[in-house]
């Protein structure tokens, strides 16, 4: 049997298996559309179509690395960790279909919290048509850990890739960046002095709390001859324009002026006095799409993601030479840092 305690008290006893049914019971019973056996055996099993490939990806969310519980509700924690993955799998143009959920969990957070944590869980699997198939509960004994493992799919041969910027491509973003850590000073701030969060800065919450994924960018994307590289933006915009810089061995020129920043960062910027292009390019955490594609067809392409309701930003080009990525601030052209969040660096470390 295990205890669960709060404070010291224990509240509940539970063995493990039947945490698992109290926390995944939704999911029991699910087959169909490619599902023959989900939650309820030692393993799930599920095919795909003749002519697709499976898209799988792998996150962790760990208690003070990458959250803390004075900025994040016990369902903001579950949804953003799939939220994660999706987005994984959206970059690679990719639909998402399957979660496995591990949750290692410590004394501190008691069994009604933890199901918090799966509402928040099947909350993002609901919307973006994912089924939890699976997964593992453990005690942790400090903090709590949730890993989450998506699977999806793709046509074959249209896997999208960082590896695929060429010379004379646009670069561009989707969305807005900067937003989630924006939002995390925010919250930080609040927590310190013990205040709420006003109204008008609300969406900044939600810019960190519960992202969005751009899954219909990736499709749509995926569907296109002239997309070129792809990645998503989860430690921050300067971070995933290197990966494409030295996986496609290409330098990316990028004009600060372009790159989009939401109204209610702008504003909580400039009432804080800080730099909201650092928040875009170092935050991380934003979920939305960097990548590039051929200079002819980016028109088209904006036209097809407005008709989503998905903003589309040409922020730069991609040139012969050397890897590297060059930021145009203050009309002079500056090497930008190959910085954001690093689990085993020094640079911009966040919690939240």
């Amino acid at each position: 049997m295990e205890a669960l305690r709060t404070k010291g008290a224990v509240v509940v006893t539970y063995d493990e298996f039947s945490l698992i049914r109290k926390w995944t019971g939704r999911s029991a019973g699910q087959t169909g559309d490619g599902l023959s056996v989900g939650i309820g055996d030692d393993a799930a099993v599920f095919s795909l179509p003749a002519d697709r490939e499976v898209v799988a990806c792998c996150d962790a969310m760990v208690e003070t690395v990458h959250f803390l519980r004075e900025t994040m509700n016990p369902s903001d924690i579950g949804y953003k960790a799939v939220i994660s993955n999706i987005s994984d799998v959206a970059a690679m143009g990719g639909i998402p279909r399957y979660a496995l959920i591990s949750i290692a969990v410590s004394p501190q957070w008691n069994t009604e919290e933890c199901e918090q944590i799966y509402d928040g869980i099947y909350a993002a699997c609901d919307a973006y048509g994912v089924r939890v198939i699976g997964g593992d509960t453990v005690s942790s004994p400090a903090g709590l850990s949730l890993s989450v493992t998506v699977m999806g799919e793709v046509e074959k041969g249209r896997a999208l890739l960082r590896s695929a910027a060429r010379p004379g491509h646009l670069v561009f973003v989707t969305g807005h960046v900067g937003g989630s850590a924006a939002g995390l000073d925010l919250l930080l701030r609040k927590a310190k002095s013990g205040e709420a969060v006003e109204e008008k800065w609300q969406p900044l919450a939600l810019f960190h709390q519960r992202p969005a994924a751009q899954v219909a960018a990736g499709r749509i994307l995926a569907a296109s001859p002239a997309a070129g590289a792809l990645n998503d933006i989860s430690d921050g915009l300067a971070s995933e324009l290197w990966e494409i810089s030295e996986a496609s061995g290409v330098c990316l020129r990028i004009e600060e002026r372009l790159i989009p920043l939401a109204e209610a960062t702008r504003m909580y910027a400039a009432e804080t006095g800080s730099d909201p292009f650092r928040w875009a390019l170092y935050g991380g955490e934003d979920y939305q799409l960097a990548g590039t594609i051929e200079a002819e067809a980016a028109e088209g392409i904006g036209k097809l993601f407005a008709e989503k309701g998905i903003p589309f930003t040409v922020i730069g080009r991609v040139e012969a030479g050397e890897p590297s990525v060059l930021l145009s601030r203050n009309s002079s052209w500056e090497p930008l840092a190959k910085a954001g969040f690093n689990h085993f660096g020094k640079a911009d470390a966040r919690k939240g």
